[in-house]
This record gives structure tokens, sequence and C-alpha cells, in this order.
């Protein structure tokens, strides 16, 4: 099995997992098909935060809820590796509750995050090939545009308009003066 994963889904995962060293960041993968195309940040609520992730539920559900209103599946979760490679750990493999799940895993381990993509399917690992989506560093937009957004861009035309008209006037010559 091969899957995908958009260039800023993937910078985003590294990001988080950059930011939140020396502990682990976690989050939902959402997409359609075998493609990745989201990531939904959740906080790390587990008792030791340097070696494992426990989801946030309220998070997890706002973020589920967001995945179904962006017409999206839930693919998979994603947590990072501080200081180790992005091999499942016993823990990652115990904790594995749902076999439909994929599970993303970001090393810090080295100055360059390293992610890898496993199915654990009854403490059975296997790899799962991940390409990475480097078409352009800017993937078009997943989702319809907002309220807000279209009314920012007909905003923006409508000032543009404006100000185009404004200059027009400023660079026609002064009206002729008629003499009775």
């Amino acid at each position: 099995m091969t899957m995908s994963i958009s260039y800023r889904a993937a910078r985003q995962i590294a990001d988080r997992a950059a930011s939140h060293y020396p502990e682990e960041a976690c989050g939902l993968l959402a997409g359609s098909g075998r493609r990745i195309t989201k990531a939904f940040p959740v906080s790390n609520i587990a008792a030791q935060t340097e070696t494992n992730y426990q989801l946030q539920p309220a998070e997890q559900l706002k973020a589920l809820k967001q995945i179904d209103a962006d017409s999206l599946t839930w693919i998979g979760i994603y947590h990072s590796h501080p200081k180790s490679g992005p091999i499942p750990s016993p823990a990652d493999i115990q904790q594995a509750s749902d076999d439909g799940l994929l599970h993303l895993i970001v090393s810090l381990q080295h100055s360059k995050p390293k992610l890898k993509l496993w199915r654990i399917q009854a403490a059975a690992v296997r790899p799962i090939e991940l390409i990475f989506d480097t078409q352009s560093s800017v993937d078009p937009p997943d989702e319809p545009l907002s309220d807000k957004q279209k009314i920012a861009i007909i905003l923006a035309g409508a000032l543009s308009l404006v100000f185009m008209l404004a200059i027009s006037l400023t660079l026609l010559p002064p009206a002729p003066v008629i003499l009775p």
C-alpha cells in the first residue's frame, strides 16, 4: 500500500513536532483516498509527554467534527518521537486500538525531521510507503471559501477599482476653459 501526503500537511506536522520538543506532539490525519491532505493538531495530555502521547478528548472530537465538515476521511494519527527513530514503540503498538487507522511518526532524532507511516493491526506492524507531494510548496485549497474570505475578495476588488479610478482621474488633463 502507498499513501501520499501534501507538502502543507507534512510541513505542519514537522513544525509542530519541532515546536513541542522535547515533548511528543500529536494529532489527527485526514484526506481522501490514498492522500493525506490535512493535519489537525491535538494537545498531548499524557502523564509523561516526553515519552508518550495521549490525545486530548475534547480537541480530538473537535478535530473529528472539522474533518466531517470538510468532507474528508479520518485516515490516522500522528505523533512525534523527539529522541528516537520513526518506528512504533511497544507503547505505540499497545495503544493502537483501531486497525483501520494509520500511524505517522515523525522523528526529531536528527537535524532533519523524518516521517514514516505505519499500519498497526493486532500487534502486527507494517510500514506503508509514504510519498511526499512536492509538486509545489503551496497546495490548492481543499475546501470552499468561507463567507469572510468571499467578502474580503469582493472588498479588495472594489477597493482596487476605486483606486484605479482615482488614479485615472488624476492623470486626465485639466478640462478646457470655455470663454463666452
